[in-house]
């Protein structure tokens, strides 16, 4: 029998996980991966903990809601069908998913990113700011330009000409003059700092600055 002790850091990437996909399959090691239900964004950490096994999870808010009933709750694996949840003197069984039908939502191969053509720090701060401002205006859509070296982000409503607008203006480098979109929606992260790279080729990386924690976020394609 093999025991893992789930830390309150993996407990809380894993609830970040959930509000990108709500199944997950969690592969025998030390790597947690997901993917959103549209194949628009991919996260992975590596945790402290190592799993014994691979093994699927469907609901993901359920089996995070029922470790909630634990103080320091630890997973016993002994067989591939069901996981024992343990923590002063209370337990649960908990029956996995079929591997089958949570795969999609494992991505097995590590993104390629292509390289940056804009890069850039955003600071927690910043980050809750443009999500609050985005609420508060309703504004779906956050660009990426970058001009003459300098580098904004600007949210607006790209299919409504006269909606409102804000911008948070960032220090970082660039290749050139760009106008990329990425839909705010697709953004879920984990509270902290990041260091984000955004390509050409459509596609972001969102790299957590104290946790080996990366995101990765398509971008819209350009109107046509």
């Amino acid at each position: 029998m093999s025991k893992v002790f789930l830390s309150n850091q993996t407990l809380q990437v894993l609830k970040n996980y959930s509000t990108i996909n709500s199944s997950i399959l969690i592969r025998e090691g030390s790597e947690l991966k997901t993917i959103s239900v549209g194949e628009n964004a991919i996260a992975q950490y590596t945790c402290e903990e190592s799993f014994p096994q691979t093994f699927g999870i469907y609901d993901l808010n359920q089996f995070l809601a029922g470790l909630s009933l634990f103080e320091s709750p630890t997973l016993e694996f002994n067989n591939q069908e069901y996981v024992y949840i343990r923590g002063r003197g209370r337990s649960a069984k908990y029956y996995f998913s079929d591997p089958e039908i949570t795969l999609k939502s494992a991505p097995n191969k590590d993104v390629n990113f292509p390289g940056a053509d804009i890069q850039f720090s955003l600071t927690q701060e910043d980050l809750t700011g443009l999500q609050k401002a985005a609420n508060i205006y309703s504004l779906p859509d956050l660009v990426f330009r970058s001009q003459s070296g300098e580098i904004s982000l600007e949210l607006r409503d790209k299919e409504n000409d006269t909606s409102n607008g804000y911008s948070q203006t960032v220090v970082g480098d660039t290749t050139g003059d760009y106008e990329l979109t990425i839909k705010v929606e697709n953004i879920r992260l984990h509270p902290g700092d990041y260091s984000v790279k955004v390509s050409k080729h459509l596609i972001s990386e969102w790299k957590h600055q104290h946790l080996n924690l990366t995101y990765y976020v398509a971008l819209e394609p350009e109107a046509s």
